[in-house]
């Protein structure tokens, strides 16, 4: 890659996935027509489409062996995949296009991908993606008080302050929950330390997309 675009800034990070590796290899040979029909299909899966009569109307009507392109399906939708999840405002389209070049990826293609990376395409992409991606439900509200038990069957607890919680998770739900104040400053310890630790990480190079 160029000076200005090091391989720690690709955006397949520091391990090139196995099925993108292959790309080039089992794309020999493959037309830019039939490439286009494969792209489109693997385009609409990633909207969230059913593209199962489609793919298989391409398989019955190519003469690529099947193993070889279900190789192909799998890298052209990992290629996509891990591109769109970085904004554009950090992975730069040349580069993208220059990290496509050094997988020997053919520069009919590398154009192709980068007009569905970058073109009009991409907005229905992110949303097909973020809704297949697995998640948890996210905390819309939390309240708290300080509370003091003063009647209770253990006299070890009796007169000890405790955090009286109750959260409400974007799914509807609520959680009610008694922290001792000892436990409730080993978690403030805990969450200043990993978001020091994500801070560290985030000022390491290899980690950086640049422009």
């Amino acid at each position: 890659m160029s000076s200005s675009h090091g391989k720690d800034s690709s955006f397949l990070g520091g391990r090139i996935p196995p099925e993108i590796e292959s790309l080039s290899k089992n794309l020999k040979d493959v037309d830019q027509e039939m490439f286009r029909r494969i792209l489109k299909a693997v385009v609409s899966a990633l909207e969230g489409k059913d593209c199962r009569d489609v793919m298989k109307a391409i398989a019955e009507g190519s003469t690529i062996p099947q193993e070889r392109l279900s190789h192909i399906i799998a890298g052209m939708y990992r290629v996509l995949s891990e591109a769109i999840r970085i904004p554009t405002s950090s992975l730069k389209q040349e580069a993208f296009k220059e990290d496509l070049r050094e997988l020997r990826i053919p520069e009919d293609f590398i154009t192709d991908f980068s007009s569905v990376v970058f073109g009009n395409r991409r907005a229905a992409i992110e949303a097909g993606t973020s809704q297949s991606d697995p998640h948890l439900p996210t905390i819309e509200d939390c309240k708290w008080r300080v509370d003091v038990a003063i009647s209770t069957s253990s006299l070890a607890r009796a007169l000890q302050p405790s955090v009286l919680m109750q959260i409400k998770l974007s799914d509807g739900t609520f959680h009610r929950f008694e922290v001792p104040v000892t436990k409730f400053q080993e978690l403030r310890y805990n969450v200043a330390l990993i978001l020091k630790e994500m801070n560290d990480l985030e000022k390491r190079s290899i980690l950086k997309i640049q422009d």
